[in-house]
């Protein structure tokens, strides 16, 4: 009989581990015997610990979020001007050259004696040197970017650094989410369970929204760098060589054999400068959604979450408020009111950043059409140049002449684009800067009132 007893209090036991997911704890033992308002209040007391627990693990993720987003979101506008200023000079020494070009290689195409090499000399001078002027503005803005690395990095704000701040926070809110869901699924009786599952829906809605801003920046100021590092990579390298083929045009002057070089290192700089926005926008787009991609699997969440979140508050309102509150010293309509808030600030923050990024791509697309135009003026240039010398070189100088004016004509058309485009840039910029400051849109304005909310809720959920 004793070993029939022991079997049925073995199958007993056996069954609750099964049902509750757990063993028979002491504070499980203890519940069993203490009177039902005891239990009750036990009960809330861990509930609001770990609920407690989770907001605030919650809000120092959200916060270290904001504050990457911060680090990384400031613009030098020492080195935006510093950048267009060099690139004005390079294109207004062009341009120079270009004026002269023409005037000259019109008088050669048609008497050859009243063709003059000072003017053009001259030119190519001021080509040569505003090109060397160019490539150090660039210089000058990769250089400002690797400060900007080091200073994020010594922030704990660099890539390796940030991701793993943001592993370490998330494996402990999944730890107390767990532990949360299993407190509330010990407790299937009281009346509040129905409503406190649903918040447990919540706050993993909200983890995976956490993750999905942070994921959003991340890929944002990431992609965004690279193709600014990469576009002035390249700018160095395709204005060193118009300052090289500007170079070997003055000592072909009076060395005529070097009339061919410089005109193919012409048209490489020229091909480089219409590639190089091409490539800066597809390695931006294609880093963009390798990221994100690589991020959803790394951190595990969804781009429904946040649709979710959504669902969820709007079930746990309509789960109305008299059903117990497990937390008396915040009670579920304030809990309510700050999920749906949070809510609304992560749609509104990520449809701002969501906008803002369309408007630089759209500022950005505007600069790719151009640049590829000018490249290929320029780089027509120099295959006419080129054709000129290597097929009528010396035995029909005035066609010489006549394909280096046409080509002239491109490149005068080509560096008054370059002219006026990296001016329109800068205006373009800061014009869109300029309307959202002014309505209170600019995404540091934005991060910072956020980072003001957070402080609040903090203070909040201290005091529970």
């Amino acid at each position: 009989m004793a070993s029939l007893r022991h079997q049925k209090l073995s199958l007993i036991s056996l069954t609750l581990i099964l049902l509750t997911g757990t063993t028979s704890s002491p504070a499980c033992r203890a519940q069993e015997s203490s009177p039902p308002e005891l239990v009750d209040q036990q009960f809330s007391d861990e509930y609001t610990k770990v609920t407690k627990a989770i907001l605030l693990k919650s809000v120092e993720l959200e916060r270290f979020s904001l504050n990457y987003r911060l680090e990384h979101s400031s613009i030098s506008n020492l080195q935006r001007l510093v950048f267009i200023g060099t690139q004005e000079a390079g294109a207004a020494g062009g341009l120079a050259f270009e004026v002269t070009g023409i005037e000259q290689f019109n008088r050669g195409r048609k008497r050859l004696l009243s063709f003059r090499k000072e003017p053009v000399d001259r030119g190519l001078c001021a080509a040569e040197t505003t090109a060397i002027v160019a490539a150090s503005g660039s210089a000058f803005a990769l250089g400002v970017n690797a400060l900007r690395a080091l200073k994020a990095r010594r922030h704990g704000f660099d890539a390796r650094g940030a991701n793993r701040y943001v592993e370490s926070h998330l494996k402990e809110i999944d730890s107390l989410l767990a532990q949360r869901e299993a407190l509330v699924e010990a407790h299937s009786q009281n009346p509040a369970y129905a409503r406190a599952k649903v918040e447990g829906r919540i706050l993993r809605s909200m983890r995976s929204a956490f993750v999905n801003e942070y994921s959003t920046f991340r890929a944002n100021t990431a992609s965004a760098f690279t193709a600014q590092n990469l576009f002035f990579l390249q700018n160095i390298a395709y204005s060193t060589l118009s300052a090289v083929g500007a170079g070997l045009g003055r000592k072909a002057l009076t060395e005529p054999k070097l009339n061919g070089p410089s005109n193919i290192v012409f048209t490489i700089s020229g091909a480089m400068a219409m590639a190089a926005p091409l490539l800066c926008s597809a390695q931006l787009h294609a880093q963009r959604k390798f990221m994100l991609k690589k991020h959803r699997k790394k951190f595990g969440y969804s781009e429904s979450d946040l649709a979710e979140l959504s669902t969820q508050c709007k079930l746990l309102d309509s789960a109305g408020g008299n059903q117990g509150s497990l937390i008396p010293a915040m009670s579920s309509a304030r809990r309510m009111g700050l999920y749906s808030d949070s809510t609304k600030r992560f749609v509104a923050e990520l449809e701002n950043e969501a906008t803002t990024m369309d408007r630089l791509n759209k500022v950005a697309l505007q600069t790719s059409i151009m640049g590829p135009a000018i490249g290929s003026l320029l780089m027509t240039q120099g295959i006419l140049g080129t054709r000129g010398y290597y097929r009528f070189f010396p035995d029909r100088p005035r066609k010489q002449f006549d394909l280096s004016y046409k080509g002239a004509v491109c490149g005068t058309v080509g560096t008054s684009m370059a002219l006026v485009g990296n001016a329109a840039w800068l205006l373009a910029s800061l014009s869109y800067e300029h309307h959202l400051k002014k309505n209170h849109r600019l995404p540091a304005q934005l991060i910072r009132e956020r980072l003001s909310h957070l402080d609040e809720l903090e203070k909040t959920l201290q005091a529970l």
